[in-house]
């Protein structure tokens, strides 16, 4: 057994045992209380990773996906009186902003929400502090040229929520010498008509975890055409290479579960303050290869820095 299996199975066996642990548990006034928003795997590795590094007590609680009728899990968290909660998922970092807004003495740290900003997480609150889903746009550049060099004029349509990511993403191009061209929208209906008419003018495309292009028919189709155009693309999730994209950049979450630890640290330990430490990247990303549609592309993909990628999928 290799060192990440036997790692990947201690962690399973932790995640069982949070799982099995009685929500009510109590911890004293030296614990985490970890609010999931659903039993969700992309969950686990997180939650198990934080567990083995944070050397606290913990306790799981579990929203179930539904955030009506939940005053007794409220009530449960409170009264076990936690130094911090780790909220995991967009439901259970939404809950643990309204439950804290009459106490912000207790720090929130959030993970595993997509496009964070749209719930506006930070809004009136100083105790709220978390890792994004997102891999910075210098590190998703520099990926995608590793694996596609020819690949210097890169396309980008966003919203006006993204528009500060997109000259972001600009400026961090020119420092590798790509250059990004891009197209606002105001709707997911306008996405096909702006691939159109890009696809000319570029290489590849980078599609953003943004909600105004992000959806699933426009991610269908968007894999159907970059192949057809043969267009080098790439998305920020793991899934979007395994159905069909060349290439994907995400964040690695077992190791944001040791980033959360650190974090949790600083603030308890070094009493660091949540509005001091605001939301930071991931340190540490997965890159997943569709050789399939790299053979489609006209790639030779013995040219692929292949011992780069976390994981190849093969068809």
């Amino acid at each position: 057994m290799t060192g990440n299996q036997l790692r990947n199975r201690v962690g399973l066996l932790l995640w069982l045992v949070l799982m099995l642990a009685p929500c009510g548990q109590a911890m004293g006034r030296s614990g985490v209380a970890v609010l999931l928003s659903d039993s969700l795997e992309s969950y686990q590795e997180p939650v198990a990773s934080f567990g083995e590094e944070i050397g606290l007590p913990m306790t799981l609680y579990n929203l179930h996906g539904d955030l009506n009728g939940v005053s007794k899990l409220r009530q449960q968290i409170f009264s076990n009186k936690p130094d911090l909660i780790l909220a995991v998922g967009a439901k259970a970092a939404y809950a643990a902003k309204l439950w804290t807004q009459d106490r912000q003495e207790i720090p929130v740290l959030f993970i595993m929400v997509i496009n964070w900003q749209r719930y506006k997480l930070l809004d009136g609150q100083r105790n709220i502090t978390g890792i994004a889903m997102e891999t910075g746009p210098g590190t998703q550049l520099a990926n995608m040229a590793m694996f596609t060099p020819k690949a210097r004029r890169i396309g980008v349509i966003y919203s006006l929520a993204f528009r500060k990511a997109f000259e972001q993403a600009q400026q961090a191009a020119k420092l590798i010498g790509l250059e990004i061209i891009g197209t606002e929208i105001d709707s997911a209906d306008e996405f096909q008509r702006a691939f159109k008419g890009l696809a000319d003018q570029v290489d590849g495309f980078w599609m953003l975890n943004d909600p105004q292009v992000f959806t699933l028919d426009n991610v269908d189709w968007f894999r159907s055409r970059c192949i057809k155009d043969h267009l080098v693309c790439i998305g920020e999730a793991e899934e979007m290479a395994r159905t069909g994209l060349l290439l994907s950049i995400s964040p690695d979450h077992q190791n944001i579960g040791s980033q959360a630890a650190s974090v949790v640290m600083n603030i308890l330990q070094h009493h660091q303050r949540p509005q001091e430490i605001g939301v930071m990247d991931p340190i540490s990303t997965r890159i997943s290869v569709n050789l399939a549609t790299a053979a489609k592309l006209g790639m030779d993909v013995r040219q692929l820095p292949l011992e780069m990628a976390f994981r190849v999928y093969e068809e």
